[in-house]
């Protein structure tokens, strides 16, 4: 069976008024993919994304594309990114133009798969929203626009002998931890609605001393939970309640004079896959 185009989403965080988003550039090398923007399911009963007439609303098919968003309030909008065959490069920027309202000076959103600049990646399956890809340090769902997360998988590189592991708890009748999994297998659920109670993480390997998790988690009705160690567990208060947001962050620490290879030991990844650049004022 062959298998489908890679894609990838993010979110864009807008004020109130009117902007124009504009689809700067595509790849460096090979086919550009193509771009879906629309709001997030808890911004879209006020942002409204307007495309050309006799276009597919929200639809960028290649560089110079665009499509006017008018936010009646502070919101986020979620662009997909979809490579047009399988191995072409996820990769293009987006210039964000003011045309009016509380917006900001024009900036430029630059996007790229993480798995391409050789970061781990986390991906969630979200109620509503499907399978999803952050880098490590960035939200799922979360405060802004929260959504029942059902299961989770770490992908690409993690420093040499460093392992991250996940437990999730499904919110059966009554819970149910599953089997712990290492990165590269999924764990939890698809499409049952079925979303997560709770999660364990764990580091393991040689360097597992060197480093800690930092996990900050959303439970449905509480405020964000923050946990950090070698192994941490979130649960909710109740211990049933879904989690609908989870930002989980990989700290080198120091053990003498040695840190993992490559790594700051307070460096922070960015906050989202969607790097957004302030122009200058003659930008």
């Amino acid at each position: 069976m062959a298998q489908a185009p890679q894609e990838q989403e993010t979110t864009i965080t807008v004020n109130r008024g009117l902007i124009l988003l504009r689809y700067a550039t595509g790849a460096t090398s090979g086919p550009s993919p193509f771009a879906f923007v629309k709001p997030t399911a808890a911004s879209a009963a006020f942002i409204e994304v307007i495309s050309a007439p006799g276009v597919v609303t929200g639809y960028l098919s290649e560089p110079g594309d665009f499509v006017i968003v008018r936010a009646e309030q502070i919101g986020q909008l979620l662009v997909k990114i979809v490579a047009k065959t399988l191995g072409d490069p996820l990769e293009a920027s987006f210039r964000i133009e003011p045309l009016g309202g509380d917006q900001p000076a024009p900036q430029v959103a630059q996007t790229m798969p993480p798995a391409a600049r050789g970061a781990p990646i986390l991906l969630a399956h979200v109620s509503r929203r499907g399978d999803v890809q952050t880098t490590l340090g960035a939200w799922i769902a979360g405060p802004e626009a929260p959504a029942p997360i059902e299961g989770l998988e770490v992908r690409g590189a993690l420093p040499d002998g460093l392992s991250l592991e996940l437990q999730p708890l499904l919110a059966t009748n009554p819970p149910r931890w599953l089997d712990w999994a290492g990165p590269g297998h999924f764990v939890g659920t698809r499409c049952r609605a079925l979303p997560l109670a709770g999660l364990r993480l764990r580091l393991s390997g040689a360097a597992a001393e060197n480093a800690e998790i930092v996990v900050n988690a959303l439970f449905l009705g509480s405020p964000v939970m923050n946990r950090r160690g070698r192994e941490v567990e979130i649960v909710s208060a109740a211990g049933v309640d879904p989690l609908v947001g989870l930002r989980v962050e990989l700290v080198a620490t120091t053990v003498g004079d040695a840190t993992i290879a490559g790594w700051a030991p307070v460096a922070r990844p960015q906050e989202s896959k969607l790097k957004v650049f302030r122009a200058t004022a003659n930008g």
